[in-house]
C-alpha cells in the first residue's frame, strides 16, 4: 500500500461499505474499481469528424469493440480489476440492445460508464439535463443536438431530438451503470488580459474589472463567489433531472476535474490574495502567468471538496472524481495538487481517478519520462499511435514513481484525440499502438 495513503484507507473502506459509494458486484474494498476503459470511436462529435464532406475518424463502436475476438485480454484485465467499458453519451444511438457491444458487456458483467457532453456548455444545469436526459429543446428555442454536436439529420442512428441520448438504435430506452459528467468549473470562470490589468490605474477592483473577459455566463462579471456556488448548483439541478428519469434505476455519478494551471490565472480569490500580500505584483504582465510556479494557491482542491460536500447534501455522493491532467506544463505543480486531491477525496469517501490520455500533443508528439518529470518530443519517423502508447505508458509510470498509483487508484485508459487511429479490427489488442494494447500493458501491472 502507498505509505502516503494507508491513513486514508479507513474512511474511504468504511464509506464502501457502508454503501454511500455504490460498486459493483458488491460494495467493499474487495469490489474497488481499479481500470476504466474509454476507446476514441468519439464519432458521435462533430470536431472529430473533421474535412468536407465531414469523415468519421474512427467509425462507431459496433463496427470494432462489438467483435469480441479482438479484445479478450481486455474484458478478462476488466473483469479482474472490476473495469468499466466507457464512451460518449451520443454513441448510443448508434448502439443495439440485440447485437454487437451491448449484449457482450453484459454478459460478461462489464459495466457500461457514459460521458455526458453537454455539460461544458453555458448553459443551466437543469436545461441541459432536460435537453440530454429527455430530448427538451432548448429556451431558445434551438435543438441541442444539432447546434451543438450536429446530430439532428444523421443517416444511422435517431434524432436525439424528443427523447435524448439514451435511446439505442433499436429503439429502446438505455439506462447505463455509471454517468459521468464532463468538466464544467473552471471551464465556465471568465479569464482576466494580464496586459490589462497591469496598465489599468485605479483600486484593484477597477482594475480587475477593466480586465475581465466574460465567457456569456450570465454571472461573469458579478461576484467569483456567486459565480462558483451557480456552477456547483448546475450538477445538484442535472441530477435531479436525472432522478426523476432514471428513478429506482438512477445510475452510479462520477465526474470530470481539471488538473491544470488554467485554475490559477482564472480563480478572483486567488488573484485577490496574490494583491493582498503584493500589490505591485500584477504591475508586471509576465508575473501573471508565473503565478503557477511563484504563488500558487491551489484553490482547485478546495472547490472540489465545497461541490463534492454539496452533491452529498443533496443525497448525491459521487463514486469517483477523474482527474484531467495537463502534463504537459508544470509537473512538480499538477502532482502537488493530485496528493492534495487524493488526501481529501479520501476523506470524504469518494474515490480517485485519473485519465491516462494525451494532453495538448500534436500528431507526432510523445511525453517520455526524464527523471522526476515528463519531457515532450517530437518523432517524425514513428507511427502516431505508437507515440501515444508510448506516452501513456510514461503517464503511468509516473503515477507509479511518485507514489500516486495507489490500490484505491482508478486508473482511466482512452482517448480524447485523433490517437490511436483504429477503424474497425484495428482496434485489436494484439496490434502494439492500438488503445486496447495500451490498456492491457498498464492492467498488466495492476
Amino acid at each position: 500500500m502507498c505509505p502516503r495513503f494507508a491513513r486514508f484507507r479507513p474512511v474511504l473502506t468504511a464509506a464502501l461499505a457502508s454503501g454511500l459509494v455504490a460498486l459493483e458486484p458488491a460494495a467493499g474494498e474487495a469490489s474497488l474499481r481499479r481500470l476504466s476503459f474509454m476507446p476514441n470511436q468519439l464519432a458521435a462529435n462533430a470536431w472529430y469528424r473533421p474535412g468536407e464532406p465531414p469523415a468519421l475518424i474512427n467509425g462507431h463502436l459496433d463496427e470494432s469493440f462489438g467483435h469480441a475476438e479482438r479484445w479478450p485480454r481486455l474484458r478478462a484485465n476488466l473483469r479482474r480489476l472490476h473495469g468499466s467499458f466507457s464512451l460518449c453519451a451520443a454513441e448510443v444511438g448508434w448502439l443495439s440492445t440485440a447485437e454487437d457491444l451491448l449484449p457482450l458487456l453484459r454478459s460478461e458483467r462489464i459495466p457500461l460508464s457514459v460521458e455526458l457532453p453537454g455539460f461544458t456548455q453555458c448553459l443551466g444545469g437543469g436545461e441541459l439535463a432536460e435537453a440530454e436526459l429527455n430530448g427538451a429543446p432548448l429556451r431558445s428555442g434551438a435543438n441541442l443536438f444539432a447546434t451543438i454536436f450536429r446530430l439532428d439529420h444523421p443517416t444511422d442512428r435517431p434524432d436525439p431530438a424528443g427523447h435524448g441520448w439514451f435511446v439505442t438504435r433499436d429503439g429502446q430506452p438505455f439506462v447505463p451503470d455509471e454517468i459521468l459528467f464532463d468538466e464544467r468549473i473552471p471551464n465556465l470562470l471568465p479569464t482576466f488580459d494580464p496586459e490589462v490589468l497591469a496598465r489599468t490605474k485605479g483600486t484593484w477592483e477597477q482594475r480587475k474589472a477593466a480586465a475581465l473577459r466574460p465567457n456569456g455566463h450570465p454571472l461573469a462579471a458579478g461576484p467569483s463567489a456567486a459565480l462558483l456556488a451557480d456552477l456547483v448548483e448546475d450538477y445538484v439541478r442535472y441530477l435531479t433531472v436525472a432522478r426523476a428519469k432514471f428513478g429506482a434505476q438512477m445510475p452510479v455519478v462520477s465526474l470530470h476535474w481539471n488538473v491544470n494551471p488554467g485554475w490559477e490565472w482564472r480563480d478572483q480569490a486567488a488573484l485577490d490574495a496574490i494583491q493582498a500580500a503584493d500589490p505591485a505584483y500584477f504591475d508586471v504582465p509576465a508575473n501573471f502567468w508565473a503565478i503557477v510556479q511563484r504563488h500558487p494557491q491551489y484553490n482547485s482542491v478546495r472547490y472540489l471538496d465545497q461541490l463534492l460536500d454539496r452533491l452529498a447534501a443533496a443525497g448525491f455522493r459521487p463514486r469517483t472524481v477523474f482527474m484531467d491532467v495537463d502534463w504537459t506544463y508544470d509537473v512538480p505543480y499538477i502532482t502537488e495538487v493530485l496528493r492534495r486531491h487524493q488526501a481529501d477525496l479520501a476523506a470524504r469517501g469518494v474515490q480517485m481517478g485519473v485519465n491516462v490520455v494525451e494532453a495538448s500533443l500534436g500528431v507526432q508528439d510523445e511525453l517520455i519520462g526524464e527523471g522526476q518529470t515528463l519531457r515532450r518530443q517530437t518523432v517524425p519517423e514513428d507511427p502516431p499511435n505508437l507515440l501515444y502508447e508510448r506516452t501513456l505508458m510514461a503517464i503511468a509510470r509516473y503515477l507509479q514513481v511518485t507514489g500516486l498509483a495507489g490500490p484505491e487508484l482508478q486508473w482511466r485508459v482512452g482517448s480524447w484525440s485523433h490517437r490511436p487511429c483504429e477503424v474497425g479490427r484495428q482496434v485489436s489488442e494484439d496490434t502494439p499502438g492500438s488503445l486496447a494494447h495500451t490498456a492491457n500493458a498498464i492492467a498488466d501491472t495492476l
